[in-house]
């Protein structure tokens, strides 16, 4: 004879799980899948208010602009914090719009390697100064340091400007570029005349 249903499944949050011995594991991995569900949608959200933003002070780009959403992925797990992404967004969409390469490491993107680094040894000099410079650049509104970077800059400036290139290199995304852009001359459920309509 089998089991009533209520004995085989439990309520689990307004979701019927069955009453296994590993219940738990699929429900701590049903929250894990919610929690980074709602982290994406978040990220979403902000690269897309930074874009109407970036439209904003630059109307005579919004066709670019609009379409620039692939570009925007985030490439470290501190991107997960608001101020960190939008930065790195930031630098990204500007970028676009001043016809410059968007393929190299952001002043955000630099920051992330060199937190990483600095939990793994003290950083050098340059490195240290490459880091201020750098959080300086990407957060102005999120002072961190209490050490001065000028001392580092007026001590290894040429040195850090050849350090910052070579990370920047290094940090790339090859395919960060907006290519293929293709257009329905829809935006947003608008009608627009879009440069890429019909491409």
């Amino acid at each position: 004879m089998s089991k009533p249903i209520h004995e085989i499944w439990k309520n689990e949050g307004g979701l019927l799980m069955p009453e296994t011995t590993n219940n738990d594991r699929v429900l701590d991995l049903w929250l894990d899948v919610t929690r980074a569900l709602k982290g994406v949608s978040r990220q979403i959200e902000w690269a897309e208010d930074e874009i109407q933003q970036a439209m904003e002070r630059h109307p005579s780009e919004r066709d670019v602009l609009y379409h620039s959403f692939p570009l925007l992925n985030p490439t470290h797990k501190l991107m997960a914090t608001e101020f960190v992404y939008r930065s790195h967004c930031r630098e990204i969409l500007e970028r676009l719009v001043t016809g410059a390469d968007t393929r190299p490491g952001t002043a955000a993107e630099v920051c992330c390697l060199c937190c990483d680094m600095s939990l793994r040894a003290p950083l050098s000099s340059p490195a240290a100064g490459l880091y201020l410079r750098m959080w300086t650049a990407a957060f102005p509104d999120h002072p961190m340091f209490a050490e001065p970077s000028q001392h580092h800059e007026a001590l290894e400036g040429s040195t850090i400007d050849d350090l910052e290139r070579t990370v920047r290199r290094k940090l790339s995304v090859k395919d960060r570029t907006l290519t293929d852009v293709t257009c329905t001359g829809e935006h947003n459920g608008e009608i627009v005349q879009c440069k890429y309509a019909g491409a």
